[in-house]
């Protein structure tokens, strides 16, 4: 499927399988006052789904949001969490909150998670930051300044915004999408890409879709998030 009309590739960095990392800005803009985040966890192809969505849909003269609509070329390769490295990407950033130990993916017990590919225990890497992948986003968000990140995740049908994020653009897309708004996303993420937006009072947004086909997807969540990235 072709991208929309307007819009400009830039690859801000390779995975740690020497995979690029591509970015679509509107062509010729200046100030980006978002960015939409998907594919950080390759097991998660939804994410992806939807910000390709938004790339076909929307020409780049009518928004002033990037989209990186696959964080973790790696994993969605292999069809795994992690990158090439095994590492968890959102359980890597310098956060305050990183941890050297394996942490929990997600909730025990929460059936929705258990997939094939998954485990219920993370690797955050060596150090913090140690990867390819998250450098070039710190080092994006750094270089564009914007006011709002979207991070797209599944499968647990929630909004979590972080203290930073405006209230009345998280009401909005909570209600195009029918999905509750909640303070986290019911487990301890530490290194995770909110909580390294927190400790730098940057408004993020974590956005967590539902295991679902394509077309029921796009009816639910395409409607929000296309009007935020147009408005």
């Amino acid at each position: 499927m072709e991208i929309a009309d307007g819009w400009d590739e830039v690859e801000i960095g390779r995975s740690r399988g020497g995979l690029p990392l591509t970015l679509y800005r509107p062509a010729g803009a200046g100030t980006i006052d978002g960015l939409l985040i998907a594919g950080i966890h390759g097991e998660e192809p939804e994410t992806l789904l939807l910000a390709r969505r938004l790339l076909e849909r929307i020409d780049g003269t009518d928004t002033s949001w990037a989209i990186l609509p696959c964080a973790n070329p790696d994993g969605v390769l292999h069809g795994v969490r992690q990158n090439a490295a095994g590492v968890d990407l959102n359980r890597n950033f310098p956060s305050a909150s990183w941890q050297a130990g394996h942490s929990f993916t997600y909730p025990p017990g929460t059936q929705v998670r258990q997939r094939e590919h998954r485990t219920n225990r993370s690797s955050p890497g060596e150090t913090p930051g140690s990867e390819p992948e998250t450098q070039a986003l710190v080092a994006l968000i750094e270089s564009l300044h914007p006011e709002v990140i979207l991070d797209l995740h599944s499968p647990l049908e929630l909004i979590a915004p972080t203290p930073a994020a405006d209230p009345e653009l998280v009401a909005r897309l909570a209600a195009a999408a029918d999905l509750p708004v909640q303070p986290n996303i019911g487990s301890p993420t530490p290194g995770a890409l909110r909580d390294w937006c927190t400790d730098h009072d940057i408004g993020a947004i974590t956005y967590e879709v539902e295991h679902a086909a394509l077309p029921q997807l796009v009816a639910r969540h395409l409607p929000g998030l296309s009007a935020l990235v147009t408005h």
